[in-house]
């Protein structure tokens, strides 16, 4: 039987740590704490915004929609930091 193999599983560090710097930044203005964020998320425990902000997780779109929700912003606010070109 032959064994499945899994798709190369991206991850662009950069780009999500500029996202979690552009949530702190917008959370910070709002003079929120990482626990009244995640509440307004519908989230349990601040510990997925913290991974969030320190770029440590992969999250969806979905979650940073919801995010940008809780924040007053549209999602693309979340994504106005400067690309740099590769």
């Amino acid at each position: 039987m032959k064994k499945k193999t899994r798709k190369p599983y991206y991850r662009d560090n950069d780009f999500l740590l500029k996202i979690g710097s552009r949530v702190r930044e917008l959370r910070l203005k709002r003079g929120l704490t990482q626990m009244d964020l995640a509440f307004k998320c519908n989230d349990k425990d601040y510990s997925q915004i913290n991974r969030v902000e320190l770029g440590k997780v992969n999250f969806s779109i979905s979650y940073l929609s919801l995010i940008a929700e809780a924040l007053g912003v549209k999602p693309q606010e979340l994504l106005d930091f400067p690309f740099s070109e590769k």
